[in-house]
């Protein structure tokens, strides 16, 4: 049996699609404030916005009527015929971002025209007007959003914890403080100022919301078409990081979702940054709103152009195009000033010819020869740690066998380098600072230095977590990290884990952390300090896991870091203390990731090479 939903029980489904927690309820009210032509806006916080969310602007206002009917669905005054949904220029326009957070908040709003003497305020409580009265007040509107989610305590339950609620409001006020420059904008959380920004131009104000250091990345870019205008700035190569944080696309000066404009700009930088990094952006498209259709999300985050094949090739060409005019790219330099003079070919001097060195014997159609060929050049030695299975690895269990000692996973008994306590008399020979070379029973192990060692602090790391009393050294000096607002949040909400690890910091304003204490074999260096904390970000952010598997893959972030520094050539000491180090581990054969840390070429196989 069909029947028509009340209008209250409606009203809670809709709010469901546009208001999904605080930071949506912001980025409705300030949008609002943005279309009344507001030049100061303010927006006040507590609690994360579960308590409390203000949004004060000295906008046009509202009149007596139109304050009764704003909180009603699709009350708008922006469209009133078909034909203007294809020339939008405002943030707001179907009327539903009210009416969505009256259903399911206690909303108090006072406003006031230019024109009129008195204000008038009105409250709202699940879709249905309280009370309203006139009132003296400021000309513009002051929104309050109290007890967020009260009447679906579901959905309150599932929100996150308040750093991640704050991270996404801070997400939001930045997304349309960036678009509107010319705007003078201010944050406060908790009774403390977060943000006060003061009108500016575009850079300035991307180095406001986003930090200073961002101002040594920016690079300008520029493209004028009859399709599409874009703008804006790209960051260097070298500062992209493995979290996300500041990828922006506007359109119309309306921020916008897309993994596909995404991919273009990642083409652009195709081999100028690792893989997994992501570099910065902050780009601005600017078409005909009647080729843009910003109305098929409810939350109005994705729009669809109507070229936007082209717009992609566009993109991805201006992207390109400032890299390469800021010399990020390879390039021969053929100036010839300065440059040594070379004298001219003496025609009587002899010069032999070069000899060829070949092996006479050597049958290149021999296909058993062939396959007998074992890798011995550095580039083969090389491509065999990624190939454990061909390099006469067992398919052993994944753990240590209690039983025996000398069995490792993967490892066979007679491929071990030495009986243990017997490190005085193991022989090594090391090959600059990447590889170990030790006899074996079997014949010759290799080691790869940096995978080894990332096993050995990972394990080392492992027991911090067990027993986070051991082995966290205190700095003699403590270390002052610059960072963006939302990673210091993070940090502080995950103190207490991070403490586990060995790491012990104060939080010394909203973007500085100061570190007094890092894990065995962590660098100090502040680029490679922060490029640490970015990745430990990363892996708190993205991961899903538990949170004893958080602290593990936190771990193998911290050991890649500590090993892959180190680009020193070890002594016959510390290689043998390596080695020793690593056949301790209960892993020795792989590193967190699942690389090999070493394999062994057998005397057979040395026996073939001779043949």
């Amino acid at each position: 049996m069909l029947r028509i939903l009340p209008e209250h029980i409606a009203n809670l489904i809709a709010a469901g699609e546009v208001v999904q927690r605080p930071a949506s309820v912001v980025k409705e009210l300030m949008e609002n404030s943005v279309d009344a032509g507001a030049d100061n806006i303010q927006v006040i916080i507590r609690d994360s916005g579960k308590t409390l969310i203000q949004v004060i602007d000295n906008g046009c206002g509202i009149s007596v009527e139109d304050a009764k009917i704003a909180f009603l669905r699709h009350a708008t005054s922006k469209i009133s015929a078909i034909e203007d949904l294809s020339n939008i220029n405002t943030f707001g326009f179907r009327g539903e971002a009210l009416a969505s957070i009256a259903a399911v908040s206690e909303v108090t709003l006072r406003t006031r025209r230019e024109e009129d003497q008195l204000g008038y305020e009105v409250k709202y409580a699940e879709s249905k007007l309280v009370s309203e009265k006139e009132i003296s007040t400021p000309q513009g509107s002051n929104f309050m959003v109290r007890n967020l989610f009260y009447n679906i305590p579901a959905r309150r339950k599932f929100l996150k914890s308040d750093a991640t609620e704050y991270r996404q409001i801070l997400s939001e006020f930045s997304r349309i403080a960036i678009t509107r420059p010319s705007l003078s904008f201010r944050l406060t959380h908790n009774n403390t100022e977060i943000y006060n920004l003061s009108p500016a131009n575009y850079r300035r104000r991307i180095l406001d919301v986003a930090g200073r250091e961002m101002g040594r990345e920016l690079v300008n870019i520029g493209l004028n078409s009859p399709i599409v205008k874009i703008s804006g700035y790209i960051g260097r190569p070298d500062d992209a990081r493995k979290t996300p944080g500041h990828q922006y696309l506007f359109a119309n000066n309306r921020y916008f979702r897309s993994s596909y404009f995404h991919k273009a700009v990642l083409k652009a930088y195709e081999n100028l940054i690792p893989d997994g990094y992501l570099p910065s952006y902050f780009i601005f498209f600017e078409v005909d709103p009647q080729t843009l259709d910003v109305n098929i999300h409810p939350a109005k985050t994705e729009v669809k152009f109507e070229e936007e094949n082209a717009i992609f090739d566009m993109l991805h060409a201006v992207v390109r195009e400032a890299l390469g005019k800021n010399s990020f790219f390879p390039s021969i330099d053929f100036d010839q000033e300065g440059a040594p003079e070379i004298p001219a070919a003496n025609a009587k001097f002899y010069v032999p010819a070069p000899r060829i060195d070949y092996d006479p014997l050597f049958n290149p159609f021999n296909e058993e020869l062939k396959s007998r060929r074992i890798p011995l050049s550095t580039e083969e030695i090389d491509k065999a740690f990624h190939s454990p299975e061909a390099l006469g690895y067992a398919s052993g269990s994944d753990t240590r066998n209690p039983e025996d000692d000398r069995t490792f996973s993967g490892i066979q008994e007679d491929a071990l380098p030495y009986s243990q306590g017997d490190i005085s008399s193991l022989s090594v020979l090391i090959s600059g600072d990447r590889y170990i070379f030790t006899p074996v029973r079997s014949g010759v192990m290799v080691i790869n230095i940096p995978r080894a060692l990332e096993r050995i602090f990972y394990e080392r790391y492992l027991k911090l977590i067990e027993n986070p009393q051991t082995s966290a050294s205190s700095l003699l000096f403590s270390k002052t990290i610059h960072v963006e607002e939302h990673i210091s949040s993070l940090l502080n909400e995950r103190e207490k884990e991070l403490e586990r690890l060995g790491f012990s910091f104060n939080i010394a304003d909203k973007k500085m952390i100061e570190i007094t204490s890092l894990p065995e074999g962590i660098p100090e260096d502040e680029d490679e300090l922060y490029s640490l904390i970015d990745s430990l970000v990363f892996e708190i952010t993205e991961s899903r896991d538990t949170a004893r598997l958080i602290l593990e893959r936190s771990a193998a972030a911290m050991a890649r870091s500590a090993a892959y520094r180190r680009k020193e050539r070890p002594n016959e000491l510390q290689a043998k203390s390596l080695i020793e180090s690593l056949f301790a581990c209960k892993e020795p054969a792989y590193t967190p990731t699942g690389k090999i840390c070493s394999f062994t070429i057998t005397n057979d196989e040395l026996n073939k090479r001779f043949l």
